[in-house]
């Protein structure tokens, strides 16, 4: 793959945006793009560090990046709104944005319960029909639905607003951008959004749903005049749902929507046992505790029974220090944070 060549066109893409309107402040970054092999960054191609992992922000060389791994190719508008995407997270630390969620202690802390996923399906209807235009009626609901879950199940309601926050957001900047260089492309992302959140299904791993919602969450906080810019970086629906008075609990279709997502949290469960016990079958050994986890791929991680599981890499440390490894994983754990084994998956 010639990087040199997409890394042009991209940044040629990225010079026709108009940044202020896509979210006021936000400024492009620099970035990299990099394959197994190679990475071309700042007009070179230069060492491929251990830093250069998934797509993300970093830091390289004392400078916030964006970084993006090409292992397909894709269209250059959708490549420049994933880019412009990953610059949104360094200016969301650069800005000292306070809302990060503690990913790894909500792998094992979030519970997947039937009736707070059951109230976030209404919540995403309501979202949906206000995609296109502001109502006040539905708004209103919308953060009654939201403070009943906040009170209920705090926990679980708190990480997915610090999802939503951060990577919401910046999937808004990426929907944003498509608009701006590819308005099919934008209409696609919008299509897949009334297809995805309609579906109890797709609610799993909690954090992917959260892309959706958060973007969605925005978008209707934006139309309502309503998203504060200038206190960016701390959930912003705090103090609207301190005012909005809780939900009943009761909806249309109420019962038939719970028993749907009470078969999606089993059928989520039976996955990841199935995907546990294959590679505990399988055997393939690759790491030995007692090691320090670092991090997991977090996008679409699962945890179950003190198990966990990471597609494309595991960073964990030992007396050596901190190290990567490639591939896809199921991790024993011995507690939250120390490695037991690590089998190939």
């Amino acid at each position: 793959m010639d990087l040199k060549s997409l890394h042009l066109a991209v940044s040629e893409s990225i010079s026709r945006l108009d940044f202020g309107s896509i979210w006021p402040g936000f400024e492009p970054l620099r970035f990299a793009l990099y394959d197994e092999d190679k990475c071309f960054f700042g007009g070179k191609y230069i060492e491929k560090t251990d830093a250069f992992c998934a797509n993300t922000s970093i830091v390289y060389e004392g400078e916030q990046i964006a970084i993006w791994k090409m292992t397909e190719d894709i269209p250059l508008p959708v490549l420049t709104s994933k880019m412009v995407h990953e610059m949104f997270h360094g200016y969301q630390g650069l800005k000292g944005w306070s809302c990060w969620p503690n990913e790894l202690e909500a792998l094992f802390r979030y519970e997947y319960d039937a009736e707070n996923l059951s109230l976030k399906m209404r919540e995403n209807r309501l979202l949906l029909s206000l995609m296109d235009s502001f109502d006040s009626d539905a708004f209103r609901e919308l953060l009654s639905l939201r403070r009943l879950r906040s009170e209920r199940f705090p926990y679980a309601f708190g990480y997915e607003l610090k999802t939503e926050e951060i990577e919401g957001t910046a999937n808004y900047v990426e929907w944003q951008v498509l608009k701006q260089l590819d308005t099919g492309k934008a209409k696609e992302l919008a299509d897949r959004m009334r297809a995805v959140m309609t579906k109890p299904e797709q609610l799993f791993p909690i954090r992917i749903s959260c892309y959706y919602t958060g973007a969605l969450m925005a978008n209707a906080l934006i139309r309502a005049g309503l998203y504060d810019f200038g206190t960016a970086g701390r959930p912003v629906l705090e103090p609207l749902l301190r005012d909005a008075v809780p939900a009943s609990g009761i909806y249309p279709d109420k019962e038939s929507r719970l028993q749907e997502v009470s078969e999606a949290v089993s059928a989520f469960r039976a996955k990841t046992e199935e995907i546990i016990q294959g590679a505990l079958e399988k055997n393939e050994i690759v790491l030995t505790g007692p090691l320090e986890l670092v991090y997991v791929n977090i996008y679409d991680a699962r945890c179950l029974n003190g198990y966990l599981t990471s597609t494309f890499f595991l960073m964990y440390r030992d007396g050596e220090g901190q190290k990567l490894l490639q591939g896809n994983f199921v991790i024993r754990m011995r507690d939250g944070k120390t490695i037991d084994a690590v089998y190939r998956w």
